[in-house]
């Protein structure tokens, strides 16, 4: 049975380049840099006297008018970006959270959201599974797994000893992930007789 705790949850939330904030960010330094290079052009041009018109032209009708295009629609988007990072801070970053424990169980996030109660745990484990990857290369992919039957009812298959979602931040471009004994002492500060293990490659 769990431990009675009062401390926050440990919660593991989605990082790198996918997340809603990190474009957010790229995006508006990607638009000063653009605005930037715009002052330069007419302070270097009229300190020389000369008219601004020809560099600007150079640099923002280039490739068919696409730098333009792109610096008119760029501010839209980022005002879009804003407005959805403050709707997810008021939804409390739920699509982002990929992994959480807490005194209830573990809540596993990602597509198929799903919560495990700690008296439905008989363990968690980090397993290795082999796939094939979309450029069609094999791989061994890390995942975590919640076991929901007792270490003697376990098939050989990973895949049916329990709930199960990719180790968190293993998926996201220039992702953290999760480091192991991060989660062996999440675990066992909720659940301290739920074991924790790695079992490396497994043939499912």
């Amino acid at each position: 049975m769990p431990s009675v705790q009062t401390a926050e949850p440990f919660v593991v939330k989605r990082r790198g380049l996918g997340t809603t904030k990190t474009v957010l960010y790229l995006g508006t330094l990607l638009f000063a840099l653009m605005v930037l290079l715009t002052v330069l052009c007419v302070v270097v041009q009229l300190i020389r006297g000369e008219p601004i018109r020809d560099p600007l032209e150079a640099i923002w009708l280039s490739f068919g008018g696409t730098p333009l295009i792109f610096a008119v629609g760029l501010p839209v988007l980022l005002l879009v970006g804003a407005v959805t990072t403050i709707e997810e801070r008021r939804e409390a970053d739920s699509d982002d959270v990929l992994l959480s424990i807490d005194a209830a169980g573990i809540h596993l996030g990602g597509e198929q959201r799903r919560m495990i109660a700690w008296p439905d745990v008989h363990g968690v484990c980090r397993v290795e599974r082999h796939e094939v990857n979309a450029e069609g290369d094999e791989v061994w992919e890390p995942y975590l797994v919640v076991l929901v039957h007792d270490e003697t009812s376990l098939a050989r298959s990973s895949r049916t000893w329990g709930p199960s979602c990719r180790w968190p931040g293993t998926v996201e471009i220039l992702g953290r992930p999760l480091p192991y004994d991060d989660l062996v002492a999440a675990v066992a500060r909720y659940a301290p007789d739920v074991t924790v293990t790695d079992r490396g490659r497994t043939q499912d």
